[in-house]
């Protein structure tokens, strides 16, 4: 069967910016640590980091001579900052939960492919009560960041599917770039970039939220939304 209409059995989703709507919260605590730093961040600046590990943001920063040992304490306090500001306000996107019910429904796996910390993604997860719908989480820690593709080929590895049988959705250029690498369908999530900008990166489609896909995906996914 072409690839191109393969039926989809594994869904895979960045989660800042895509399943939470909380990239403007990471922008705040970037700025915060960068004025505690004597540092202007422009938007330009801040949306480069968008989808990039901490330890590849934080020398664009401070510099590439930083030692581990401040670069772990910086990266600790922007989370702590992040943390203290989103988690009054933590939510899944709209249609996320309805979504995810009819993945399980038709029986496609599901993966959260991520560049967060560990504590980050505990707030989300089970903040928001996602272990039952979620299947694999992939983290990035011990993996090239995106752009790179690996956190998601380990995703469809860990879930036992190839790469063009799954879905995965994103927010950042860069993590477009990831999935688009690793041979998956991607579909953007406009919460932080324009439409175009994530289909000039290599996405297929783009969506505002998760209440409804394009036909020619939903016909892909038993039991999606459409």
């Amino acid at each position: 069967m072409d690839p191109a209409f393969a039926p989809l059995r594994g869904v895979v989703f960045d989660m800042n910016g895509t399943l939470v709507d909380d990239i403007p919260f990471h922008f705040a605590a970037w700025r915060s640590l960068a004025s505690e730093l004597g540092v202007l961040l422009s938007d330009e600046d801040l949306q480069s980091f968008n989808g990039l590990k901490n330890e590849d943001i934080l020398p664009k920063l401070v510099g590439s001579d930083v030692t581990p040992e401040r670069a772990a304490r910086l990266i600790e306090q922007k989370e702590e900052t992040y943390r203290r500001l989103y988690r009054p306000h933590l939510a899944l996107m709209d249609g996320a939960r309805e979504f995810l019910a009819a993945l399980r429904a038709g029986s496609v796996r599901v993966a959260i492919a991520s560049s967060a910390p560990p504590e980050n993604r505990a707030m989300v997860i089970d903040g928001l009560q996602l272990r039952d719908d979620i299947d694999v989480v992939v983290a990035a820690e011990h993996l090239p960041g995106k752009p790179a593709p690996d956190v998601f080929l380990d995703a469809a590895r860990q879930l036992g599917i190839a790469p063009f049988e799954c879905l995965a959705f994103e927010d950042a250029v860069s993590g477009v770039m990831a999935a688009v690498r690793a041979g998956m369908l991607v579909g953007a999530v406009t919460t932080n970039n324009p439409a175009a900008t994530l289909l000039a990166a290599g996405a297929a489609f783009a969506v505002h939220d998760f209440t409804c896909m394009p036909p020619e995906v939903s016909a892909r996914l038993p039991q999606a939304p459409r």
